[in-house]
């Protein structure tokens, strides 16, 4: 059995989520996975770089003293991979052991708002495809962006606005859950084939998730607050 906590979209707020990851300290879970948007290009205080921010989340989480998984956000700038590689928490373009399972992401979205990390959806497409060809048995997948109409990619208005790109990789390759963030209205869980879609919700808002996988996937959403 697997147990992954899902913190996401933190978008720079280090006081509330401070006070979020000292609530889950009697949680059990084996690992820790964050899609994105550690910081905020619209929400950093004077003094500080996005990556300052960025780093004083990311210990935060690492005091849980379990592994960490991380992609980068659309608000996130492109260095902070160097911090996540740094940490030894990046699964952006690459692949990691979890378990008996491997994991692997890719971060960023397009948006109409140009920010920070905005892959093409080409690149997204060409990078996952790369992955796939290294990966030995079932895999979970972690994106910042959402798959492309499913619960958790739908804006307030209604509207689909997840990654085709990310959608059509699911349903050819069907990793056994796929991990999202982005949307922030769009808190879920779906399927795409046999694939389990959760994103948990904004984690500065108290949100997180817990997925426990074992003979079935279960996916819970959680509120601290």
């Amino acid at each position: 059995m697997l147990r992954l906590l899902v913190i996401a979209d933190m978008h720079g707020e280090v006081e509330l989520i401070s006070k979020v990851i000292e609530k889950l300290s009697k949680e059990r879970f084996d690992a820790v996975v964050s899609p994105g948007d550690f910081s905020d290009m619209f929400n950093v205080p004077e003094g500080f770089s996005q990556v300052d921010i960025a780093e004083i989340i990311l210990q935060k989480l690492l005091s849980f003293k379990k592994p960490v998984f991380c992609v980068p956000g659309n608000h996130d700038p492109y260095d902070i991979l160097e911090l996540f590689d740094e940490y030894n928490v990046n699964i952006h373009g690459t692949i990691k052991k979890i378990g008996k399972f491997e994991i692997m992401g890719f971060g960023g979205a397009l948006t109409p708002f140009n920010t920070k990390f905005e892959p093409t959806e080409e690149e997204i497409k060409t990078n996952l495809e790369r992955l796939h060809r290294k990966t030995s048995g079932k895999f979970i997948l972690v994106t910042h962006n959402p798959p492309y109409g499913t619960n958790v990619d739908r804006i307030e208005a209604g509207k689909h606005v997840g990654s085709k790109a990310i959608r059509e990789f699911i349903e050819k390759t069907q990793p056994l859950l796929s991990i999202s963030a982005h949307i922030h209205e769009s808190s879920g869980t779906d399927r795409v084939g046999d694939t389990v879609i959760f994103y948990p919700g904004v984690s500065y808002e108290g949100y997180y998730g817990l997925v426990t996988i074992d003979k079935d996937i279960k996916c819970e959403i959680k509120k601290i607050m």
